[in-house]
């Protein structure tokens, strides 16, 4: 035989190795505890869709699935702490595109690369952002929001919960989009915002639909738009961006699980399928909306896709609008 065919013997003898010890492993996993980091403290939307996901999980694969808070860092800390850990299907995260595509589009030097060191598995639910405005400001709709803030031009104060993120970086093609000129005022966290919009002090938001729910239906917020493509089943009241026609605000915060780089496709394949059954209970679907948000599952390629999108659009935003975290 020669050298060739050797070498070339050997190397399909691994690749049917390979095949033969992932397909063996998918036959007997899970065979004890899945870790679940989640980069948040408990209590928060994605803690709250990670645990409701997590239970039914469990019950689907006939192992325990442990909730791992480990919040800092903007998010960032629990995602480096996933991405690090053993590729064998037993510690996942379930994280938001925020610490994968909107903090690597404005922060350098992270200790992870998004489209690397994690693989995609399925998203589990869309929260979309509705811009919001304190009661007392005289407007009913978008376009009263645009008429106030031509009349007063860099007067309007629209609040975030932080430079960088999210609803601070959706204020620029809202800007674009109408040709207007507003105030940024970032705060450190929803809570001041929701604070400070009660008591008149700033003027609007773009707010998670899950941070701003009770206030609006109490009525001490008034909801103007969804920036989801249909309506949100929890403001069935409120027009969305899809049917106003502005695509370039239909923006939403995404959930999604992800396993450490180097897991086996077979398991990543294991877990997806369990994802989506768990996706399409009932009582999860249920419980994820009154959480403030919708479920939704993806396959790993879809998902995969969708992470590189969005990174690209927020980085092409902060890149136009000079937004960077030092």
């Amino acid at each position: 035989m020669s050298a060739g065919r050797t070498l070339l013997h050997i190397m399909l003898s691994l690749v049917l190795s390979w095949v033969a010890l992932d397909h063996a492993s998918a036959q007997t996993y899970p065979s004890r505890p899945i870790k679940v980091v989640v980069p948040y403290p408990p209590g928060g939307n994605t803690d709250l869709v990670g645990r409701l996901f997590a239970r039914r999980m469990s019950e689907i694969l006939g192992v325990s699935m442990v909730i791992d808070n480990r919040g800092g860092g903007g998010g960032t800390l629990g995602v480096d702490a996933a991405a690090r850990a053993e590729a064998d299907g037993y510690t996942l995260l379930h994280a938001t595109n925020s610490e994968l595509t909107v903090v690597p589009a404005v922060q350098a030097n992270l200790p992870y690369d998004p489209l690397k060191s994690l693989v995609p598995i399925s998203t589990t639910c869309e929260v979309p952002f509705v811009l919001v405005t304190r009661k007392t400001l005289p407007v009913q709709a978008v376009q009263d929001v645009v008429a106030f803030a031509r009349q007063r031009p860099g007067t309007l104060t629209f609040a975030s919960v932080g430079v960088g993120t999210a609803n601070h970086l959706i204020i620029e093609p809202f800007k674009r989009q109408f040709g207007i000129d507003v105030v940024h005022v970032p705060y450190k966290g929803g809570g001041p915002v929701a604070n400070d919009l009660l008591g008149g002090h700033v003027d609007a938001s773009f707010a998670t639909l899950s941070s701003i729910l009770p206030q609006v239906r109490s009525g001490d917020l008034r909801a103007l738009l969804v920036t989801s493509k249909p309506r949100a089943s929890q403001l069935p009241d409120v027009p969305s961006a899809g049917e106003l026609g502005f695509d370039n605000l239909i923006v939403v915060n995404w959930n999604v699980f992800l396993a450490p780089t180097g897991t086996a496709p077979a398991i990543v394949a294991r877990l997806h399928d369990a994802i989506v059954e768990a996706g399409n209970d009932p009582a999860v679907i249920d419980a994820t909306r009154k959480a403030g948000a919708e479920p939704m599952t993806s396959t790993p390629s879809a998902t995969s896709a969708r992470l590189a999108a969005d990174l690209a659009r927020w980085t092409r935003i902060a890149k136009d609008n000079g937004i960077k975290i030092e």
